[in-house]
């Protein structure tokens, strides 16, 4: 394990490569940063990971509260840390997935020396099609129970089940104000699925693709309820 100061947080963390990656994308680009007219607004962070853009919302909007979900048992270890040591307030963590429904789910984590475990979700051999990848149980929550509530901002990083999840919601998105999800090729689905799920729920959508070369075929949607 290691740590490193970023702003006021100390964050631990294990694979310094993603660590730095998600720091840039997050902190240095701002991909999660929003505007909104709350000073503590509901979020909720679904694939918290170790806990960055949980942080990072902390940072925007101190009073903010947070539910942040994540499955994966070390990934919660270290957002368990992460939100103790820095002794951040209103946030709830749950170690489980969110999926279209409450039960146990075999999730696909990835085993090679130094992965990066943010890659654990539903598709075999990691999104990308490239990494060794065992099968693991784990909890999951459905995601009616997490839509049980008004979400001013709703983060969606679940390595390919958010086909499922903003399906399963049907109605219940219209809760939420703001979604921001990152969308992960995957045979068999199209972003246009998302898209039109959205659209019909009465969001307007901006899309844009992730032109990095650790990204490249990700897209990520910000929906806004009109």
């Amino acid at each position: 394990m290691q740590s490193t100061r970023l702003g006021k947080y100390q964050i631990w963390y294990e694979n310094s490569e993603e660590f730095y990656e998600l720091k840039k994308e997050i902190f240095g680009e701002n991909i999660y940063y929003l505007e909104i007219n709350k000073v503590d607004p509901i979020i909720v962070d679904l694939g918290a990971h170790i806990g960055m853009t949980t942080l990072y919302y902390k940072s925007l909007f101190p009073r903010a509260k947070i539910w942040a979900y994540e499955p994966h048992p070390d990934n919660f270890a270290l957002l368990k840390k992460n939100i103790e040591e820095n002794q951040i307030e209103n946030v709830e963590i749950i170690q489980a997935a969110v999926a279209p429904k409450t039960g146990l789910l075999l999730l696909n984590d990835p085993i090679e020396d130094n992965a990066w475990k943010s890659g654990m979700g539903i598709i075999p051999r990691g999104w990308k099609g490239i990494q060794t990848t065992r099968e693991v149980q784990v909890e999951a929550v459905g995601i009616n129970q997490v839509l049980n509530r008004k979400i001013d901002i709703f983060k969606i990083d679940i390595e390919g089940m958010e086909y499922e999840v903003v399906r399963a919601a049907g109605l219940e998105l219209k809760r939420v104000q703001h979604i921001l999800i990152e969308v992960h090729p995957r045979e068999g689905h199209r972003l246009e699925e998302i898209e039109k799920n959205l659209l019909q729920q009465g969001f307007k959508i901006e899309t844009h693709k992730d032109r990095s070369n650790l990204g490249k075929g990700l897209v990520r949607i910000h929906a806004v309820l009109k």
